[in-house]
């Protein structure tokens, strides 16, 4: 046994010795799908960053999508998290909640942090702490299919501006063509509240502890989307589909009008050359506060994190107006900064469909905000269930939509005593 130990310390030593004599210390980033398709941008803003760092080491790690949410509570479990992590500010209540996000205020100057939008940075604040940087941003537009309009007797002029509107419309075009003007997820991941929201319905208080989406005004809202589907107005897919296929029968041809983010016309364009040629944007459908939706990723730090100050460092780094800009340039996303936002970019017209969506959306930006205020809540997974449920329940007959809303709010209020 001493022979092996004699053996394996000398070892052990050297590669201590080697480990010690690299100085640097590693931050390791993970990334929500963003890999392959941005491996260049990444590797060069890393190997910029380590270049100007020398005693940085950066390890980036790309995680799917729908992964992220479970690797990262194992990861804090387990008590080996990664630094710094990119995620959806919808998630930010959950982890803030656990506690296991740090503070950007503690960490970076306000000269910094004033950088960003105000609505951005609103997003990644949870009970006065800035949990998160805002990264890049999306909100809605309106894409139409022209041809589809034209040959049912509509022109520019009769798309619609407001949900009340929409709802007339997708009555009428049905009326008249025999198929659907539009898909809306209205079950599973159902953007309704999202559509309260606009309209100035409030679904809870604002301190978080009582529902209140089975109000009377709530109540005939929603009935009117449930109608919509129960007499065949609305493709019975609504009620089953996530969230992420609402794109996939605008660019099918089989609906002519798809409310979405301008991120989604470059996919029209590869999958469906023809619906392209024929699209045309119009701003973000509204409620009567004219308020839309503002989708924002962000970069948190890890509460567990052994060097924050460098992390911090490094977020602001991938988040600068600089970095973001060439980000952007890539992808159909807008920046978080606002001197980014501000680049020609986000406001000349070249002529083409492309500038046409980017610019409708930088110009909503500044007034997009969080419509959904329970994902201020931790448990906001299990509420979001609940109401996506109610809606079921109410769209296939198993209740009336006032029961289907009552039963949910029994449940949301026993979910919030938590708040109270």
């Amino acid at each position: 046994m001493k022979k092996v130990l004699l053996y394996i310390l000398p070892l052990l030593c050297i590669f201590l010795s080697c480990s010690k004599s690299t100085g640097k210390t590693e931050i390791e980033f993970w990334t929500l799908q963003l890999s392959p398709t941005f491996d260049n941008y990444f590797k060069e803003i890393i190997n910029k960053y380590e270049a100007e760092h020398p005693n940085i080491k950066i390890k980036w790690v790309d995680i799917p999508y729908d992964a992220v949410i479970q690797k990262l509570m194992s990861s804090v479990a387990a008590g080996n998290p990664p630094d710094l992590v990119n995620l959806s500010a919808d998630f930010l209540s959950k982890f803030s909640g656990m506690k296991a996000l740090a503070d950007y205020k503690e960490l970076l100057p306000d000269s910094l942090l004033n950088l960003y939008l105000p609505n951005a940075i609103e997003q990644c604040t949870y009970n006065n702490k800035i949990t998160a940087l805002p990264w890049y941003l999306n909100t809605y537009v309106l894409f139409y299919n022209t041809e589809l309009l034209r040959q049912a007797g509509f022109t520019e002029k009769d798309v619609p501006k407001s949900f009340s509107q929409l709802i007339k419309f997708i009555r009428l075009y049905k009326d008249r063509t025999g198929k659907y003007a539009f898909f809306w997820n209205i079950g599973k991941d159902s953007y309704l509240p999202m559509m309260l929201g606009s309209e100035g319905i409030e679904m809870l208080n604002q301190s978080l502890t009582k529902a209140s989406f089975n109000s009377t005004e709530a109540v005939n809202t929603i009935d009117e989307w449930i109608k919509l589907y129960k007499e065949g107005y609305l493709p019975k897919e609504c009620i089953i589909k996530p969230g992420s296929t609402v794109i996939e029968s605008y660019q099918a041809g089989q609906t002519a009008l798809v409310f979405t983010g301008p991120v989604f016309l470059k996919r029209i364009q590869e999958n469906a050359p023809a619906v392209y040629k024929s699209t045309e944007i119009k701003p973000a459908i509204t409620g009567k506060t004219g308020r839309h939706e503002l989708a924002v990723m962000c970069i948190s730090l890890l509460n567990s994190s052994t060097h924050k100050n460098e992390a911090a460092e490094f977020a602001y780094y991938v988040t600068n107006a600089q970095n973001q800009l060439k980000f952007c340039k890539l992808a159909t996303i807008y920046p978080s900064v606002v001197e980014a936002l501000k680049n020609p970019y986000f406001t000349n017209d070249d002529g083409t469909l492309e500038a046409k969506a980017r610019i409708t959306g930088a110009n909503e930006l500044p007034f997009a905000v969080k419509l959904r205020k329970y994902l201020d809540h931790p448990k906001f997974d299990l509420l979001r269930d609940s109401f996506d449920e109610s809606i079921q329940n109410a769209a296939l007959g198993k209740s009336s939509t006032k029961e289907a809303l009552d039963n949910a709010v029994v449940e949301w209020n026993d979910i919030l005593k938590d708040n109270e």
